[in-house]
């Protein structure tokens, strides 16, 4: 048999492989959405235990034990935020208009469309930068910024997801067009300045309303391209609504971001900052020292672990700098204290003490992190 004809015969398995996929995550949907109706934890770590082993168990040749798992551990992460997507239960219809159409932005039209058809949205970008949103045909009408007024006048809720600066020069020409019960969002990485920034300009109690936002999603490289219908499912969107704030407009903007798959989660701005410089900010630093530090030496035997810590080294630039150095008292703070952790461990192997203490502690809490407790 040729070479044409071998990978002719893949092709054709790579299509029914597709659709046992698919049909996989059709299921998985429906026992996403039995577990919602009992009330019960939409991820079960023992099922996915349970079922890993049995495909190393079972695993046929030429596969091997551990490579049988991997590739049922793809899988069942791929079709796990699939399986979130069919369980959201979709919102209302509404009105949305999104300005900035790159990653999250994209993604959030698509996430919208796919729960509920019937939402129209605009979305409002540079000139330059409509002809791939209009290729995608998700939205109901396209503008540029300087023509974009009346549909963010006619939207019932308002996501800025451009970058940062960018959000915060918005916020003030974004508050003179929209309407009295209109509700404003957006997605900046950073939330303190933009929310001290909305809190003058939208005080009044029966609106408009502002709520700062910031999904935990993404990826390292960004752009309309990358954008994905599933990029928020099963992940955190964190919300900072400032005191006393009325419940009505932040229960329908929870109804949207739910239905995008995505887990609500609210904190002061403060607290988003602090726990985003932590969890985010100094892994995508320590990301690019340590690429800096083994980059260039690898002599071709670097193992998969160096891949996957600097993964986010290649993440934009542009973006990172506005984010690391609006809140850069918090991210030297940070910095400072992982130099601390780096200095004792570089004490411990200097002077041979044992390292079991540091990589339990370490192990502990990375299993935490997979595993968080429940909260109340």
């Amino acid at each position: 048999m040729s070479i044409d004809e071998l990978r002719a015969r893949i092709d054709a398995l790579d299509d029914e492989l597709l659709q046992l996929v698919s049909r996989r995550a059709q299921l998985s949907g429906e026992v996403a959405l039995a577990k919602k109706a009992q009330g019960l934890p939409a991820r079960d770590p023992a099922r996915e235990a349970e079922m890993l082993a049995r495909a190393q168990a079972n695993a046929p040749s030429p596969l091997t034990p551990h490579s049988a798992a991997t590739a049922l551990g793809a899988i069942i992460d791929s079709t796990r935020a699939l399986a979130a997507l069919q369980a959201a239960t979709p919102a209302p219809d509404c009105r949305v208009a999104i300005a900035g159409l790159g990653l999250i932005g994209g993604s959030l039209a698509m996430a919208l469309k796919r729960s509920n058809p019937a939402h129209r949205i605009a979305g409002i970008d540079l000139g330059a930068r409509l002809d791939k949103p209009r290729a995608l045909g998700l939205f109901d009408s396209l503008h540029e910024p300087g023509q974009g007024r009346q549909a963010v006048a006619d939207a019932e809720v308002v996501f800025l997801c451009a970058p940062p600066s960018a959000n915060l020069e918005l916020l003030s020409r974004v508050r003179a067009d929209v309407g009295p019960g209109t509700i404003v969002t957006d997605v900046s990485g950073i939330k303190s300045d933009i929310c001290a920034a909305a809190t003058a300009l939208f005080g009044a109690a029966d609106g408009p309303w502002f709520l700062g936002g910031h999904p935990m999603a993404g990826r390292a490289k960004g752009g309309l391209e990358g954008a994905d219908a599933a990029l928020f499912a099963q992940r955190p969107w964190v919300l900072t609504p400032r005191p006393r704030h009325p419940l009505p407009p932040l229960k329908r903007l929870q109804g949207l971001i739910e239905s995008t798959g995505a887990q609500l989660h609210l904190l002061t701005p403060e607290d988003h900052d602090r726990t985003v410089v932590a969890v985010s900010h100094l892994p995508q630093l320590l990301s690019i020292a340590l690429m800096l530090c083994a980059g260039g030496r690898d002599r071709g035997i670097a193992g998969p672990g160096l891949r996957e810590m600097t993964r986010l080294a290649q993440s934009p630039p542009g973006l990172w700098s506005e984010l690391l150095h609006s809140r850069k008292d918090l991210v030297t703070q940070e910095l400072q204290r992982l130099r601390s952790y780096l200095s004792d461990l570089e004490m411990a192997v200097a002077f041979a003490e044992p390292m079991a203490p540091w990589f339990d502690k370490a192990a502990a809490l990375r299993t935490a992190l997979d595993h968080p407790a429940p909260t109340a």
